[in-house]
């Protein structure tokens, strides 16, 4: 990766599962001058490192890093994270284990 890429997936890693627009991210990694002159210069840049598989994109041209395949995370670290999938969780309050009990 170059320096712009390595700027960029750094930044992107501050923001982990949220797609984040182009603007934005040209916004906050280059100088005031290089945004002014062109509010999307790291366009070219992000579509680059989408096909490298180092990111990915929605529908309406967002990036975030891409998701790493069979990494798991802890329950409690998930639920601090949006957009991460508890998959088949089941929610068992205090309540329901005495009702349990009692019944």
């Amino acid at each position: 990766m170059n320096a712009d890429e390595t700027a960029i997936y750094k930044f992107l890693q501050g923001y982990p599962g949220v797609f984040v627009s182009v603007t934005e991210i040209s916004r906050r990694m280059g100088a005031r001058r290089k945004f002014d002159q062109d509010r999307t210069w790291a366009r070219p840049i992000l579509r680059r490192m989408d096909l490298d598989g180092l990111l990915e994109s929605n529908e309406v041209g967002e990036y975030r890093l891409k998701k790493k395949t069979g990494t798991t995370t802890t329950f409690k670290k998930a639920l601090g994270q949006p957009g991460v999938s508890l998959g088949d969780t089941t929610m068992i309050s205090l309540d329901d284990v005495a009702a349990a009990e009692d019944g």
